[in-house]
């Protein structure tokens, strides 16, 4: 089991520009609102605590089965829970309108950003592991709520600070899924 925190994320403020657009319905954000998504992205990136929970298994000591997505010729797979942190939302709770109507939606879209570009951190560290082993991993596939439980019980999340209740993961902007591991084609001389 390996435990990673606070890491840093880099927000990309064009992608959560084009989120907010999608969330007020616009063609086009102003150039005031672009300002604001600006200036909120910020100011909320100090109340981001990335941290990652994850552990590997070859594919005969799996702890349990989830049958989804699942490549040809896998020899192992990683299973990982990944948040922010709870500060973030928080934090908006105390100051709804902090940066105007849209706030509530910026943070949404700042949490959305933050966590993927956190299971992108996961996915480099964990394919860094994966060519020792001549393997490639494949992308990231989410693990089902109803597995939550299954999983918390061969992965320590309580030491990130995430906690599960009847398929609910808490914090809100947390996330649990799995890479596999797939052998490296070798490559042939011409």
């Amino acid at each position: 089991m390996r435990k990673i925190k606070n890491f840093k994320v880099t927000l990309r403020v064009k992608d959560i520009s084009r989120v907010i657009r999608k969330l007020i319905n616009a063609v086009d954000v102003s150039a005031e609102l672009e300002e604001t998504i600006q200036r909120s992205s910020r100011f909320y990136v100090k109340f981001l605590s990335p941290s990652v929970v994850y552990d590997t298994f070859s594919k005969e000591s799996l702890p349990f089965v989830y049958e989804k997505d699942i490549p040809p010729k896998w020899i192992a797979e990683s299973i990982f829970f990944v948040t922010i942190g709870s500060a973030l939302e928080e934090e908006c709770k105390k100051n709804e309108n902090a940066f105007g109507e849209h706030t509530s939606k910026i943070v949404s879209a700042i949490a959305v950003d933050a966590l993927e570009q956190s299971k992108n951190f996961v996915q480099r560290i964990i394919s860094n592991e994966t060519q020792d082993e001549n393997c490639e991993v494949t992308r990231a596939v989410d693990i089902g709520s109803e597995y939550y439980e299954e999983v918390c019980k061969v992965i320590p999340v309580d030491k990130i600070g995430v906690s599960t209740e009847v398929g609910t993961i808490y914090p809100k902007y947390s996330s649990a899924g799995l890479f596999y591991w797939i052998p490296s084609k070798k490559k042939t001389k011409k």
